[in-house]
């Protein structure tokens, strides 16, 4: 009796032992652009060790929303890290005014580009407010742990890594070499500097995608067939092909190798991003053979990488998530052709026509209205003090007009929302406002609506975008992985921003200093 309650006790304290270990590595994955369906859409043509493997071993939320409006690149990706909203963590779209003046959301023009001699190193996290979970990990352990960004596009890289982070790489676009800026260094390490010399890039543009795809093409029976009319060219350059997945996941391997990442008793964070899927997708829709293909070679890519990750760190030493900064919503054509609404409307003829009614109605011929971005309308505060007008009685004509469109649903002052805007609209509105860097009048369009966007001749029936506030472009995938992840599944609703709030949880520290989410498990 003795040995079995020494026994049942040993148990015990393995099973506690095993619950509180921490992971010698975390590694955020996200896939931009990546609506939630594509998990289930295309499962049956999924390899065993990618997205199968964090479903099968993991913990996979099935209803993960975004919380806020816009949905777009640079919004998601500092939620997702800072568990915040715009609202508090001031990233309010991929490019927005601060101080009256437009600037992109990472570009600082006090540093230098490390790697090249342009000036695509000019940036920094310096307008994002409030810590990330790379923030806190690293203050937790007195700035022992590492924590590193990878992504092609800059703001995917800088803004997840945090403020204290150790380092954050991006590709320019002049040579497709990683660089970084002074922020984090003043020269690129030896392994990055040896890593830019095979030159990986040029070697995967001879695989010529898309005309060479995983499988023949009459296997695509999830997607559509190729149709010329709604997909722009893809594959001109690695961004537009899934080699721009694998070469993010060729440099996240190189970091944890060249940085010794998950080597030590001091949990590192590595924060991946690929961005190839959002090029894609604009290009061609999210019913498109070449963005299945894109999928199921990022599959193969994570096998991989996960393989590598098991050798290099140790099966259950790391952790992973993935998920997106935003989803998609379907090409407008693509719609059509299956009766499903669809209407584009082109925001420059919209911002003359505003302007010319405020003229009508104030007698003021400036620009008062300076643009509209992620129906989002800008109003030009200086001018409208200086010539002392009333800014409610601005916003009344501007959300009158709006009013009459046929495309639109809503229009409201964000700062006077009315009592009959429904729910989650008033929400997520709030929480996508930051005042100075964002639009002061809300558009919500009819469903079905989507703003012109230029990608080549007819854009406005090619490919496809996002930004919207429904399911289309806020339902994102979430599934964690790994070391003191639970496995199952969740069907409630969780929000972009519990995310940290998780990591946070299982790692044990801090939570970042915007964070308003809460731990999924």
């Amino acid at each position: 009796m003795k040995r079995l309650f020494t026994l049942i006790m040993l148990l015990c304290a393995m099973s506690m032992q095993a619950e509180t270990a921490k992971p010698r590595l975390v590694v955020g994955i996200m896939v931009d652009q990546m609506r939630w369906d594509y998990l289930e859409r295309y499962k049956d043509r999924y390899c065993e060790g990618g997205f199968r493997r964090m479903m099968d071993e993991g913990y996979n939320c099935t209803r993960c929303l975004i919380n806020y409006i816009p949905a777009v690149t640079a919004v998601g990706h500092t939620s997702v890290y800072t568990g915040s909203v715009p609202a508090f963590h001031g990233i309010t779209n991929n490019y927005f005014y601060v101080d009256g003046k437009g600037t992109s959301a990472p570009y600082d023009e006090d540093m230098a580009t490390v790697g090249s001699e342009t000036k695509a190193g000019k940036r920094s996290p310096h307008l994002m407010m409030g810590t990330t979970m790379g923030d806190e990990l690293r203050m937790a352990t007195n700035f022992r742990s590492k924590v590193i960004g990878v992504a092609i596009k800059d703001r995917a890289s800088i803004l997840p890594a945090g403020h204290s982070a150790n380092a954050a790489y991006w590709l320019d676009d002049t040579d497709d070499r990683f660089i970084t800026s002074t922020y984090y260094m003043k020269e690129l390490p030896q392994w990055v500097v040896d890593f830019n010399k095979h030159n990986k890039s040029k070697e995967y543009m001879k695989r010529d995608w898309p005309a060479k795809m995983m499988y023949p093409e009459d296997t695509y029976v999830q997607s559509h067939p190729r149709d010329t009319r709604i997909e722009h060219t893809v594959g001109k350059d690695i961004r537009s092909t899934p080699w721009g997945a694998t070469l993010t996941l060729d440099m996240a391997r190189a970091a944890v190798e060249g940085e010794q990442l998950g080597s030590d008793e001091f949990t590192d964070m590595l924060c991946v991003s690929i961005s190839s899927t959002d090029a894609i997708a604009h290009r061609v829709g999210c019913n498109s053979q070449y963005i299945e293909d894109a999928m199921l070679w990022l599959d193969h890519d994570l096998e991989a990488f996960f393989t590598f990750l098991d050798k290099q760190v140790g099966k259950g030493q790391w952790t992973a998530f993935l998920t997106a900064d935003h989803a998609g919503s379907h090409n407008l054509q693509w719609r059509m052709d299956h009766k499903i609404p669809a209407q584009v409307w082109e925001s420059t003829q919209v911002v003359k026509d505003l302007n010319q009614k405020i003229a009508d109605e104030t007698g003021v011929t400036e620009n008062v209205v300076k643009n509209i971005a992620s129906f989002k309308v800008l109003l030009d505060e200086a001018i409208i003090r200086e010539k002392g007008l009333d800014r409610n009685r601005v916003a009344d004509i501007v959300t009158g007009h709006l009013r009459q469109l046929s495309w639109v649903e809503y229009a409201y002052d964000v700062e006077r929302i009315p009592d009959y805007i429904p729910e989650p609209l008033r929400t997520m509105t709030r929480n996508g406002y930051y005042p100075g860097r964002t639009g002061q009048i809300q558009i919500i369009p009819t469903g079905g609506v989507m703003e012109a966007f230029s990608y080549g001749e007819g854009q406005n029936l090619k490919g496809a975008s996002h930004m919207l506030w429904g399911p289309d472009d806020t339902h994102i995938p979430l599934v964690f992985v790994g070391c003191g992840v639970p496995k199952g599944e969740n069907h409630h609703t969780v929000h972009i921003t519990d995310i940290a709030a998780t990591i946070c949880s299982l790692l044990r520290i801090q939570q970042p200093s915007a964070c308003v989410g809460e731990p999924i498990f």
